[in-house]
This record gives structure tokens, C-alpha cells and sequence, in this order.
């Protein structure tokens, strides 16, 4: 029996591994998109900050270690393009070479996590997300060398509080976009205003009722007609299955 997983994060990795432990026998193979597999994800942002300071602290196992404990067959950097349901087939490319393949499957996992929300329009200024170790490389080589540099972080949800605060914690002067009334919107209000203060306290310019409509040539325009001069946006906007 030969099993594919598509996906080779958080969910993915964990049916790979619990799958193994259920069946010795059976064939387990995994195509992952990004450049790296099972890695630390709630420690991205802390990354950014410094309290995590090691890059490969947030490595927690590659395909190299995967087969030789899980005897998983992983590959990263392979996009699966189709998906032949009849013939029980996928078909994945191999994003180095450009190449394309055909790989037949028993079982098929889906564990593709999210999309972003659809890109921030506009060029001039970086628009990275935070939800990969390419991303969070991306940050830092933005942010090496600058003494006080001006950050947006659209949406203040989980995500987007967390990076607000490493970034104050890199001594970046930072903007916080959010659409709604108040940030992390699953809470009630009263407990928000607590994490208003905060912000307040931390010197964090907070824009409510108000979203990034483009970037220009080192400036944020948002939706409200206000501009903000910035040297990088991290977008925290909130993601689709």
C-alpha cells in the first residue's frame, strides 16, 4: 500500500508520523511545496525578536532525519499540480528542475494548510508574510542593518499582534492595520482594551477601521486616505483553507 500526503507541515508530518506508527509496512510519501518540512511555527515571530536566536532551533526535523526514523519519503520543494482521482495519480513538479512527473497512490492526504488573503497590491516597498522560514529570512534581510526601521503590520489578529511585538523588540517603529474595531477580534472588547494599552505603551501606532489598499515607493496608503511611510509590510491579514 502506498499512501501520498500532500503537505509537509504541522498537520502533514503529524499523519505521516502517526501513520508509520500504525503501519510498518506501508510505503509513506510526501510532497511539500515550501523548502522545509516540520518546522517550529508559533516560534517564527519570536525568531524575528531575538528571544529565539538560533535559525535552527526552528528546524525541527528534514528529510534526511524523517527517513531515517519514520522511514518517510520526503520531498520538498515539489508542487502537486493535479490530482487524476480515477486513476488514483497526482501529477507534482519538481520546482528546481521544472519537471514534471506522474506518482500513483493508494490513499491520499490532503494537508495543504491555508492561502493568504489575496496579495496587497503595489511595489517599492517588501510584502512578506510570516507564515514559513523562507518568510521569516525574508524579514530579517529586510530589517539587517537598519537602526530604526519603519514596519506596517496588516491585521491584528494572532499572528499580527506577535509580530508587532518582536518587531518594537528589534526597535522598529511599527503600524498596526487592522479592518475591525479592535485587534484579536475573538476576544470581547473588554478584553481587548487591555492589549490596546499595551500597544499604546509600546509606542505602536494603531489604525482601526482601516486596511492597506497599496504600497508605493516606501509608503503605505491605507483605505482611509492616510499615508505611512514604511521600509517593510508584514502581512498578517488572515489566511483560506
Amino acid at each position: 500500500m502506498r499512501t501520498i500526503i500532500i503537505g509537509g507541515v504541522a498537520a502533514g508530518m503529524s499523519a505521516a508520523t502517526r501513520l508509520r506508527r500504525l503501519d510498518e509496512q506501508r510505503e509513506i510519501v510526501v510532497f511539500e511545496r515550501g523548502s522545509h518540512v516540520s518546522f517550529a511555527n508559533c516560534g517564527l515571530p519570536y525568531y524575528v525578536g531575538g528571544v529565539i536566536e538560533n535559525r535552527s532551533d526552528l528546524l525541527l526535523q528534514t528529510p534526511a532525519s524523517l527517513a531515517a526514523r519514520f522511514a518517510l519519503e520526503v520531498h520538498v520543494r515539489h508542487e502537486v499540480t493535479a490530482i487524476d482521482i480515477a486513476a488514483k495519480a497526482i501529477t507534482v513538479r519538481d520546482l528546481d528542475s521544472g519537471t514534471d512527473r506522474v506518482e500513483r497512490y493508494d490513499d491520499l492526504v490532503l494537508a495543504m494548510g491555508a492561502t493568504m488573503s489575496p496579495g496587497i497590491p503595489g511595489r517599492g516597498v517588501p510584502v512578506i508574510s510570516l507564515r514559513s522560514v523562507d518568510d521569516v529570512d525574508a524579514i530579517t534581510s529586510v530589517l539587517e542593518g537598519m537602526r530604526s526601521p519603519r514596519a506596517v503590520v496588516a491585521g491584528a489578529g494572532f499572528i499580527g499582534v506577535e509580530a508587532v511585538e518582536n518587531l518594537v523588540a528589534r526597535g522598529a517603529h511599527v503600524t498596526l492595520v487592522q479592518r475591525g474595531r479592535q485587534v484579536l477580534s475573538p476576544l470581547d472588547p473588554e478584553m481587548a482594551a487591555p492589549v490596546h494599552r499595551a500597544l499604546a505603551e509600546a509606542g505602536v501606532d494603531l489604525r482601526l477601521g482601516t486596511t492597506v489598499a497599496e504600497v508605493r515607493d516606501g509608503v503605505v496608503a491605507l483605505s482611509d486616505g492616510t499615508v505611512i511611510a514604511a521600509d517593510l509590510v508584514v502581512d498578517a491579514r488572515g489566511v483560506r483553507p
